[in-house]
């Protein structure tokens, strides 16, 4: 009983780095609609009627930055800045040149901090980010009903009473969940074992 709450330990985490992913995610898609109040990129003062100084548009594949050797095509911040403004404003070049680094700052931010995880972290942590990431997206594809996971649930239960567990069992509701991410998680693993051409020499 005692492993199965470690791995119920385990999941949580997994849980909360997925929430933050969101929380961040929901933060960005704000930042229109904000004053700027430090010094994160803001594109609230953008202006949405601006009028391009120069009436020329660059080619979609028109190289419009670079941030550390990495080049930044017009057709992607004409993606980002259809993005962030909703469908308001859809070609970089339309933004007046004061407002564009803005943008390409917000737009590259992704790009340099890749770049600084890929400096600074060990292989170890990188092994542990690639792990965590894609467990996060294929456990996406997986779902699992209520009555799945009180099967589970029942099955672990019985278990602790037949070894006379002197632990209190946390009822079905508090840890289901937690449970549905063990359960998925098995799942992925007992998969990756199957799949997996294992030889012991």
């Amino acid at each position: 009983m005692t492993k199965i709450f470690m791995m119920l330990g385990v999941s949580s985490v997994l849980m909360i780095t997925s929430i933050s992913a969101d929380d961040l995610k929901n933060s960005l898609t704000d930042m229109l609609n904000t004053k700027e109040t430090s010094g994160v990129v803001d594109l609230g003062s953008i202006n949405l009627d601006a009028k391009p100084k120069q009436p020329k548009t660059r080619s979609s594949k028109a190289v419009i930055a670079t941030v550390n050797g990495h080049k930044i095509i017009k057709k992607e911040a004409d993606s980002y800045l259809e993005q962030r403004t909703q469908g308001k404003v859809t070609n970089f070049d339309h933004l007046p040149p004061e407002q564009r680094p803005r943008l390409i700052q917000e737009l590259v931010l992704p790009i340099i901090v890749l770049d600084a995880a890929q400096k600074e972290l060990t292989e170890k942590e990188k092994q542990s980010v690639y792990t965590r990431a894609w467990m996060q997206k294929e456990g996406r594809k997986i779902n699992v009903t209520d009555e799945e996971a009180l099967t589970v649930y029942n099955q672990l239960k019985q278990q602790a009473e037949e070894n006379n567990a002197t632990q209190n069992i946390p009822s079905f509701e508090t840890i289901k969940d937690k449970l549905k991410i063990q359960i998925i998680e098995k799942t992925l693993v007992d998969k990756l074992v199957k799949d997996a051409k294992i030889e012991v020499l």
